[in-house]
């Protein structure tokens, strides 16, 4: 095994170390466009495009999860990993210009069980159909008892917020509803439901192909976009029939109340936390998730107020097309924009200091150079806060989804002068892996040299030796005690969270908040405080519909205090709870670090 598997659900991409390209000279069938091609372990295909003119290309296996990319005279201009089943599609609009060399390349991110070789179909023409799968009610029926029997041998976090009478209760429903399903859309929701009832921001269950591969190819689209704010939507997009920051109250009869519950069960958080699954499905689920439970429409009929009285219009739907360039281009999505910099040091005055760190998936752990560059940038922010004699400092965590332990634990030892450790315990509930023939060999698996669960186990029985009542703990040498730095901060600290902070960016909130003297100014973050589940993913594929469903596998006991506000079950809480008017919100104002100021100045 190469490197550490030691992560939080790192949203970081990983790509094979070795990569071999393989050119293709193969004759198409002129009448079905269509190829099928021989992919191996590691290769990467490389195909040129045969249509003259604007034409979807679809590129399937039967045997692997596949990626592809577009390149445009040897420069890359598209990247696509949209459907994640291992039976799935890639589906794209390729528009060719006169006089240009295009090419493709293809290669395999996942299989199910363990590598191998795979045939890969790719097809040309110019229009495409919706995906119509017949699934019988007793297959969807049979996929929810290998669901269950997933969460059950393999989710250490499956009882932690739930009792045993609760997962029963829930199943005695879902079980009525499979037998009800029709489409794979009534089923995925079901499924959907009972990922988020467990309560891990680590959990996630994805249709094999992209939802919008389902769903209508007419103009029936939303033709505005939306943003929770504090509990209220507001239009989020300029140059359209209803102004901007108008507080939608209702879209063909349903209520925006009703919209923001319907919506968040996608979502998934710690415990109870609520802020993350109310907002997310806004911002990222507007072109799947909401149609998918709201439906498609011809006609919208919205209900809005706008300065202080209630209007009505009926609009006519838009294409995908349109709906994907609406919400790319919503209003507050310049604001939410992040930097190419992962983290960075910013005066704010004459005495204080911004320190962002906007995720921590840009190192694996300390062997990556990424941790010593990054080690070494933190000692000369030190060297530049002492020199200084700087008072104020701002961590600014917002937006920050986790990465690796290795990196938050390198933060908080600049911040700290108490020894400290990335728990108290952790463990899973095997170190053999449980349903090896539906475990999916993840991109993360395969970076490391692991082809099989057999693999794993070999990984599994290092990491987790050490049994006790049915549990396997987390080996002693790899959770050290871990010192603070030489030269600490000691001035006044601000921690700035929202709801988007999950895994090691809330480890790192939690310990900020537990132990040091930091005032928390935000939102409720999506990852526990006292606890959650993390350190290593699985992923599983349900073997009728292709459904994915992942889950960290450790369930982890944080190095944190009780404190009186903090409730097992809630996310980092802030000392300070920041809204946003509607007015800062069409100013674009950074409502936390004007809070910041307020607080410094008095």
């Amino acid at each position: 095994m190469k490197g550490s598997f030691f992560v939080y659900w790192a949203s970081k991409k990983i790509t094979m170390t070795k990569q071999f390209v393989v050119p293709l000279l193969l004759m198409m069938n002129a009448a079905n466009a269509q190829i099928t091609l021989v992919l191996k372990p590691g290769d990467t295909l490389q195909y040129t495009p045969k249509s003259q003119k604007p034409a979807w290309v679809t590129v399937q296996s039967n045997a692997a999860n596949l990626a592809v990319s577009l390149f445009k005279n040897g420069k890359k201009i598209k990247e696509q990993d949209e459907s994640r089943g291992i039976k799935s599609a890639e589906r794209f609009y390729y528009t060719p210009e006169k006089g240009q060399k295009y090419e493709c390349k293809i290669w395999a991110k996942s299989y199910v069980e363990k590598t191998g070789t795979a045939q890969v179909s790719i097809a040309e023409s110019k229009n495409w159909s919706a995906i119509k799968e017949p699934i019988s009610s007793a297959r969807f029926l049979e996929d929810l008892h290998v669901f269950r029997s997933i969460r059950e041998q393999a989710n250490s976090g499956l009882y932690v917020y739930r009792n045993k009478q609760q997962i029963d209760s829930i199943y005695h429903w879902a079980e009525g509803e499979a037998v009800k399903s029709r489409h794979i859309f009534d089923f995925y929701k079901i499924i959907a439901k009972l990922t988020d009832f467990e309560g891990s921001c680590h959990n996630f269950t994805d249709l094999p192909n992209h939802a919008s591969y389902y769903l209508t190819r007419k103009s029936e689209y939303l033709p505005v976009t939306l943003k929770n704010i504090d509990g209220r939507l507001l239009q989020n997009s300029k140059d359209t029939a209803i102004p901007l920051a108008a507080e939608i109250l209702s879209i063909n009869g349903i209520d925006s109340q009703q919209m923001i519950s319907r919506f968040s069960q996608y979502y998934s958080s710690d415990g109870h936390s609520l802020p993350y699954k109310e907002t997310a499905g806004f911002e990222k689920g507007m072109l799947d998730k909401f149609y998918m439970e709201f439906g498609t429409h011809k006609n919208y009929n919205i209900t809005y107020q706008w300065k202080g009285q209630a209007h009505q219009v009926t609009l006519p739907g838009i294409s995908l097309e349109e709906a994907k360039k609406l919400q790319e281009s919503r209003y507050s999505a310049s604001f939410n924009k992040k930097t190419d910099e992962k983290y960075s040091l910013h005066k704010m005055g004459d005495d204080m200091y911004r320190l962002s760190l906007r995720t921590f998936d840009f190192a694996g752990d300390k062997t990556d150079p990424a941790y010593k560059k990054f080690s070494d940038f933190l000692d000369r922010m030190m060297q530049t806060l002492e020199n200084e004699k700087i008072k104020h400092l701002i961590i600014d965590l917002r937006g920050n989804g986790g990465g690796a332990g290795a990196l938050y634990e390198k933060v908080f030892s600049y911040l700290t002068q108490r020894p400290f450790r990335d728990s108290h315990y952790a463990y899973t509930q095997f170190n053999e892996t449980p349903l090896k023939e539906k475990l999916v060999i993840t991109p993360l698996f395969i970076s490391n040299g692991v082809t099989d669960g057999s693999g794993v186990d070999g990984y599994l029985k290092q990491l987790y030796p050490k049994e006790i009542q049915g549990k396997f703990y987390w080996a002693d040498d790899k959770n050290p005690l871990i010192l603070p730095n030489q030269k600490t901060f000691a001035g006044q600290l601000y921690l700035l969270i929202d709801e988007n902070v999950a895994s090691a960016g809330s480890h790192l909130a939690s310990l900020i908040k537990s132990y040091t003297h930091a005032i928390v100014i935000g939102k409720e973050t999506n990852g526990g405080y006292y606890e959650h589940n993390g350190h290593l993913p699985f992923v599983y594929e349900l073997p009728n519909t292709g459904i994915q469903t992942g889950f960290s596998i450790v369930h982890v006991i944080q190095d944190a205090q009780i404190l009186k506000d903090q409730e097992r079950g809630s996310g980092v809480i802030p000392h300070i709870k920041i809204q946003q008017t509607d007015q800062e919100f069409l100013d674009q104002t950074d409502v936390y670090l004007k809070k910041v100021a307020e607080i410094k100045k008095h």
